[in-house]
């Protein structure tokens, strides 16, 4: 009986861990393939920026910056005065920036009043989205395209639905302090609003993570010593490669790991607003976006534009993040599972075998390991198994990184030079050296 039980979990060892390589396999041989036929091309002409810059047929654009700030003396005010200026510079023709902020302290709305002129108002507006009381609003007596509005916490997704339903204009953007940006950035983003109108309900874009010393300057940096920062970096260049080499082709998409979306204003109203219970409240509306009854009607936009950069996070931040937006993908298959009705089925299901992929690729890193180990331990395979298995994983992240690396450098902003060396050399370690720095990281967390 033993020796039959050992033969079964031999077979099933053996026959997971073959399923597991052969999907490794595919994957990164897709990568790559998808990398050598586009790479150094763009996928379409870049944009007449400056005729959409004054053109009176460019669509107006309410932009929305969600802020949390807790400290008696936060210094996020400088920070959030640079987005606030830069925002306000963006090469667009017509926009309002509202700037609604949760527990901000006393010394930060201080500065903000001093920076913008800052005067209490009454401002008269439908309140067609349920929200935490609002306790001040301001305008701005230096640049009237900006309001600051002071309201209980209630989250990023009720600073959104306020912001939504204060807003004028069709479009609404959100972005948070943390990004920086050049004065195109907004144009990059609406280009497909602005091309279609009349059927496109949400776009979304990408933002990169960058070394510390890259995100300052030129994008060349000569340091050895920010390993994680360079992980992260190669991260965020994958997820851009996945919008580039799949998302933009289809008729669907959902936001990148780290992004930045334009949404109509009508749709937010429409579905009630952004959910105040979702681990990412704009995953989450793209989702019931596409599966609603009439969502043929319209369509989302997921692109490979670079909406601008962010600096990288600490370990802890890092292993968060992923974790929330397991949550989130978790979230978008029971949204889609639960309405298989109506017009929008085979949308639903090319969406799952897409997110699935997300899903799917970091289990199936680490159960290959695993079902080598048990293998090996039962006897069905010899000690040289895990060896080789830990060193197809690494090299095959060296592989996917240093395809998604081959696709940027046709696109502006790409890594060059010591920057792009340093990436990969550093690429391949990755799975032996930062994967388990993040698994630490989430165990120290939820301890």
């Amino acid at each position: 009986m033993s020796g039959a039980m050992f033969g079964i979990l031999a077979s099933v060892a053996a026959f997971s861990a073959t399923a597991a390589l052969i999907y490794l396999v595919v994957v990164a041989a897709a990568s790559l393939a998808g990398a050598l036929t586009r790479g150094g091309r763009r996928e379409r002409a870049v944009d007449a920026y400056e005729a959409l810059a004054i053109s009176r047929f460019t669509i107006p654009v309410s932009i929305i910056v969600p802020v949390e700030t807790t400290g008696a003396a936060d210094s996020k005010h400088v920070s959030l005065t640079e987005t606030i200026q830069a925002l306000l510079d963006l090469n667009y023709p017509e926009l309002e920036v509202i700037v609604v902020a949760d527990r901000v302290a006393d010394a930060s709305v201080e500065a903000l009043k001093a920076e913008w002129a800052l005067e209490p108002r009454e401002m008269f507006y439908r309140r067609t989205l349920p929200t935490a009381p609002v306790h001040r609003m301001y305008a701005s007596e230096r640049e009237s395209r900006l309001i600051v509005v002071e309201k209980a916490a209630g989250g990023r997704a009720d600073a959104l639905n306020f912001g939504a339903s204060l807003a004028r204009y069709r479009y609404v953007v959100s972005v948070t302090p943390e990004v920086q940006f050049d004065a195109n950035a907004l144009l990059r983003l609406m280009a497909p609003a602005l091309r279609d109108p009349g059927t496109v309900l949400a776009v979304t874009s990408y933002v990169e993570r960058k070394h510390a010393s890259a995100a300052a300057s030129t994008g060349t940096a000569d340091e050895w010593t920010a390993a994680g920062e360079d992980f992260q970096r190669l991260r965020s260049i994958r997820s851009w490669m996945a919008s580039r080499l799949a998302w933009h082709q289809l008729s669907c998409g959902v936001p990148p790991r780290d992004g930045v979306s334009a949404f109509r204003r009508d749709v937010i109203l429409t579905l009630g607003g952004f959910s105040l219970d979702a681990a990412d409240p704009e995953f989450d509306l793209l989702i019931r976006l596409q599966t609603q009854p009439d969502g043929s009607t319209g369509r989302v936009v997921r692109t490979s534009e670079v909406f601008g950069h962010a600096g990288a996070l600490r370990d802890s931040a890092v292993a968060a993040a992923a974790a929330l937006r397991r949550r989130a993908l978790h979230e978008a298959f029971r949204t889609l599972s639960e309405k298989e009705e109506g017009s929008n089925g085979r949308l639903r299901v090319m969406m799952k075998s897409v997110l699935a992929v997300e899903l799917i690729t970091p289990v199936a890193q680490v159960f290959v390991l695993i079902a080598m180990i048990v293998g090996t331990v039962i006897g069905a395979l010899d000690w040289n198994a895990p060896f080789l298995a830990l060193l197809f994983l690494t090299f095959g992240y060296g592989l996917v990184s240093a395809a998604g690396l081959l696709l940027r450098g046709g696109t502006p902003g790409a890594p060059v030079g010591q920057d792009l060396k340093r990436l990969l050399l550093r690429a391949p370690l990755e799975f032996v050296v930062y994967m388990p720095a993040l698994l630490w990281a989430r165990r120290s967390a939820a301890r």
